[in-house]
């Protein structure tokens, strides 16, 4: 039978499904959440909108940017103040003319802000900030989307599906729909290491191929194209990678000259990117006087706060000034411990050591890098500096249960419909006590609904109505899926280059090379 009749066709149910709810979710979050209140997204705004109009390098901390930017009060007048609902906020005396601005993410690549400010060439006011917002969330639904399709490619997959479900947080979703450069650098992540994994291990044709070196290429662009520490992420994916190849892959993939196409393109992404971020200018500023204290102390400290940043994981909102509720927090608690542990303890193969290694650094880079930068700027690390490592540890973890054949029987398949609904119903706490904060302060449920202090766009009823709509689409997808995914894989034909398609068990070191 000829390889292009056994090639499966594109899965764009499930493209689009991912990509509905996600973005639904975050426009939501977008929507929700005031002007500025994200971490750093003042800056990352200004960078954004400097950047579409050609000022790619400021001098220094300056930038060219749209006097409508300056808000008054925005996500300044109400952080850290439970009392006070975003109501503070005045107006922009400023138009679109363009005014001297301070951006502290002068360093970060302009990748990202060349694209999520392409709204600011065609909106102004707050539309242009809202738009930029929009993109950014459509940006990362869309590389969640293709990660999805990527590792529904994996054969006999089924936990590789359901296991990254538990690192995409509230707290990502929070950021997915902000001008902030964090939840596009952990979906790219995602989806790179996928991407890797199909063209080295399945070595496809067809959509297959293009689509899988498509995402890689521009995952690896996203990845590095907002902070410096991205660049680590694509070592950490490369080399999970590399630790999951046996002989015949290595002897397959030499052969071929699309491998040495898409590495190429790879390798020129991350010299451009290493470029910039090696330039003096982009040296870390020291403060004036080396900040005191033992390293040894520091990282002891750090370790001993590792619970508390796997807390900030979950969900660390406004301008890390509003937590997710204690019964959201300790869900996500709990999923993490079973996503990292579960696959050490039951998983098998190389991938089993991957998940380790992967675990490994959730625990590791912030603690070194922590102490590297203690001197020169004191204590700057925040959990969400590690969502890419989450990603990249439960997507190994999944494949590691796959392949020790781990299939969910009745019982587990109600276990896991239960954690869905679980996992539904603490997105929603995490939005709705967000909004509720912003709306109504410390007030009740149904002032928040019909009487609220202050109103987002679209308003406090419609964008609960939005969320829960999404989140009822997903569960319900999902829990029709799982008997599906219960089932044994049956074998399919071949690919181009020998690797199989649907192998019943992934390879692990329980097959020989």
């Amino acid at each position: 039978m000829d390889a292009a009749s056994t090639e499966p066709r594109f899965p764009g149910r499930l493209f689009l499904s991912v990509f509905a709810v996600l973005f639904a979710l975050m426009a939501a979050w977008s929507l929700a959440t005031p002007i500025y209140a994200v971490p750093d997204e003042a800056s990352h705004t200004v960078r954004a909108t400097a950047a579409v109009r050609g000022q790619i390098v400021g001098d220094g901390k300056h930038f060219e940017a749209p006097g409508y930017l300056f808000i008054p009060g925005a996500g300044a007048c109400f952080a850290g103040r439970p009392d006070k609902t975003p109501a503070c906020v005045g107006t922009s005396p400023y138009g679109a003319e363009l005014r001297d601005s301070i951006s502290t993410a002068q360093t970060n690549s302009p990748v990202y802000y060349l694209i999520v400010g392409l709204p600011s060439l065609v909106l102004s006011g707050t539309a242009a900030i809202f738009g930029m917002r929009m993109l950014s969330a459509a940006l990362v639904a869309a590389v969640f989307a293709a990660t999805a399709v990527l590792l529904r490619r994996m054969p006999g997959v089924r936990w590789g599906l359901l296991l990254p479900i538990a690192a995409i947080t509230p707290e990502v979703v929070f950021l997915g729909g902000a001008i902030n450069p964090n939840a596009i650098e952990m979906a790219a992540a995602g989806g790179l290491f996928a991407a890797l994994l199909v063209l080295a291990r399945l070595r496809p044709s067809g959509w297959a191929f293009g689509f899988a070196a498509a995402t890689a290429v521009v995952s690896t662009a996203l990845v590095t194209g907002g902070r410096s520490l991205g660049m680590l992420w694509v070592v950490f994916a490369g080399l999970g990678v590399i630790a999951l190849l046996r002989r015949d892959d290595w002897r397959a993939l030499v052969r071929r000259v699309s491998t040495w196409v898409v590495l190429g393109a790879i390798v020129v992404v991350c010299l451009g990117q290493l470029i910039w971020f090696t330039r003096p200018a982009n040296a870390v500023q020291a403060l004036a006087e080396p900040v005191p204290g033992s390293l040894f102390t520091v990282a002891q400290n750090m370790l001993e706060n590792t619970f508390v940043y796997a807390r900030q994981l979950t969900g660390l909102f406004g301008t890390v000034d509003v937590p997710a509720p204690e019964g959201v927090q300790t869900l996500w608690t709990a999923l993490f411990l079973a996503v990292l542990v579960l696959p050490l303890v039951l998983g098998r193969g190389r991938e089993r050591w991957v998940a380790l290694g992967f675990t490994a650094a959730l625990v590791v880079v912030p603690v070194v890098t922590q102490v590297a930068l203690w001197r020169q700027v004191g204590d700057v690390w925040q959990g969400r500096y590690v969502l890419a490592v989450l990603l990249l540890a439960a997507i190994a973890g999944g494949l590691a249960l796959d392949a020790a054949g781990f299939r969910p029987g009745r019982g587990s398949t109600a276990v896991v419909r239960t954690l869905l609904v679980l996992v539904a119903v603490g997105q929603f706490a995490a939005f709705a006590f967000t909004l509720r904060r912003y709306a109504v302060t410390n007030g009740s449920w149904p002032q928040f609904l019909l009487d609220p202090q202050w109103q987002p766009p679209a308003g406090t009823i419609v964008l609960t109505l939005v969320v829960v709509g999404a989140l009822a689409y997903a569960v319900v997808s999902a829990w029709r899926a799982l008997p599906r995914l219960a089932l044994p894989c049956p074998v399919q034909g071949a690919t181009q280059g020998g690797a199989a398609v649907g192998t019943a068990l992934p390879s692990g070191s329980d097959r020989k090379s």
